[in-house]
C-alpha cells in the first residue's frame, strides 16, 4: 500500500508538479482500490506532509519505485526471473528481431515502442491508484498486480478500458481490450521466451458479458 500511495504522489499525471493529492481525492481512491488502507503511515514516517486540505510528497522516491516495480519476482516453470528483466528482455527483443518495431524511450519501469505509425507504451507498476489519469492518446499496458478494485474500474470506465491493458506477469492473467500491435508482439514475446500464455481474467470476461459489452460466443 505505500509503494502504491508514493507512486501516486511521485507521478505528475497523477499528482501535478506540486506533488500533492487532496486529502479526500486521496482516501476515497485508497478506499475505491485498497480498502481499509491509509496513507497517515507514510506521515509518521516523514515521507508525506499533511498541509491543510491536502498530502505532499516530501521525499523523492522514484529510485526505491523502480527497484519495487522492476524487481518484483516472477516464477514460470523452469523460470525465475523479475517484471524488470522481462521489460529489458522485450526492449531487445523488438531491438534485435522486429523490423517493424522502434524503441522509442526505454526506462528502468518503462518502455515505449512505435510499430509503424502506432505508438504504445509498457510500464512497470507498484499499484494502480489513480490508474484512469495515466494514459494519454496512446495505448499503454500496465504490468503490476491485477485486483478485483483494478477490474472493476476497468469495466466501469469506457475510456480508460479502450485506452489501457493490465497484465499481471505472476498470475498470467490480462485485462485487455485495446487494440496495440506492440501489445500483441509482447504476448508472443513472453510465448516464445518463457513459454509462457496470457489468459483473460474471468471476473472481466464475465463483466463485459453482462453489461452486454462482448455476447459469449465472442469471450
Amino acid at each position: 500500500m505505500e509503494l502504491a500511495v508514493l507512486e501516486a504522489l511521485t507521478d505528475t499525471r497523477v499528482s501535478g508538479a506540486d506533488r500533492s493529492l487532496p486529502v479526500e481525492e486521496l482516501e476515497a481512491e485508497l478506499g475505491a482500490m485498497l480498502p481499509g488502507a491509509s496513507w497517515r503511515s507514510l506521515e509518521e514516517q516523514g515521507l508525506v506532509e499533511h498541509w491543510g486540505d491536502r498530502v505532499q510528497l516530501v521525499v523523492d522516491g522514484r529510485s526505491t519505485l523502480d527497484d519495487a516495480r522492476t524487481g518484483r519476482p516472477i516464477e514460470w516453470a523452469m523460470h525465475t526471473l523479475s517484471q524488470g528483466e522481462v521489460l529489458i528482455g522485450f526492449a531487445e527483443h523488438c531491438r534485435e528481431q522486429l523490423d517493424d518495431v522502434d524503441v522509442v524511450d526505454e526506462g528502468p519501469a518503462r518502455l515505449t515502442l512505435r510499430c509503424k505509425r502506432e505508438q504504445s507504451s509498457l510500464e512497470l507498476r507498484a499499484g494502480f491508484l489513480f490508474c484512469d489519469r495515466l494514459p494519454d492518446s496512446e495505448p499503454l499496458l500496465l504490468l503490476g498486480e491485477l485486483s478485483e478494485p483494478v477490474v472493476e474500474r476497468l469495466l466501469t470506465d469506457e475510456g480508460l478500458r479502450t485506452t489501457t491493458a493490465v497484465y499481471d506477469l505472476a498470475r498470467l492473467e490480462k485485462v485487455n481490450a485495446v487494440r496495440s500491435s506492440v501489445f500483441v508482439y509482447f504476448e508472443w514475446f513472453l510465448r516464445d521466451s518463457y513459454g509462457v500464455k496470457l489468459v483473460p481474467a474471468g471476473a472481466f470476461t464475465q463483466g463485459l458479458v453482462d453489461r452486454g459489452i462482448i455476447s459469449l460466443g465472442m469471450g
